[in-house]
């Protein structure tokens, strides 16, 4: 059996990555938190959440499989934000990332978990569909 590391132990993480049990047979998915090193938690911009997403795997040292994925807040005007995650994925010493889908909100609700689920699950697509999609897709390619 052939484990695979995910970096977090959120379970919409963990069940977007179930896919790769698909893709590679005889393995199973070991979660393990590790800090992004980014301070406040929060990622802002696109090479803030990239840099946390690749911190995630730095004591990874001996080529492990592992998952690591990263949800970060784009500024793209004064009032419109957007959520993204980068998801950097490495098995049997290859390397497969990508960027999910934008999911646009109002800055006022940026502060506010609880409101900003809602509002993502109201006008956008929730946190588990954004992770499915892109893991799926960096799969096929």
């Amino acid at each position: 059996i052939m484990d695979i590391y995910l970096t977090s132990t959120n379970k919409d993480k963990l069940n977007a990555s179930k896919n790769i049990l698909t893709k590679f047979n005889n393995s199973n998915i070991i979660c393990i938190e590790y800090d992004s090193k980014i301070m406040g938690g929060q990622h802002y911009g696109l090479e803030e959440t990239k840099l946390g997403c690749e911190n995630r795997t730095k004591h990874f040292s001996n080529n492990e499989n592992f998952i690591s994925i990263e949800n970060g807040f784009i500024k793209e005007t004064e009032t419109i934000w957007y959520d993204i995650a980068y998801i950097y994925i490495r098995i049997n010493g290859k390397i497969y990332n990508g960027w999910t889908e934008k999911r646009y909100f109002p800055k006022y609700l940026f502060n506010n978990t609880p409101k900003l689920i809602e509002y993502f699950e109201t006008y956008s697509i929730t946190r588990f569909n954004q992770l499915n999609n892109c893991v799926l897709e960096i799969l096929n390619e």
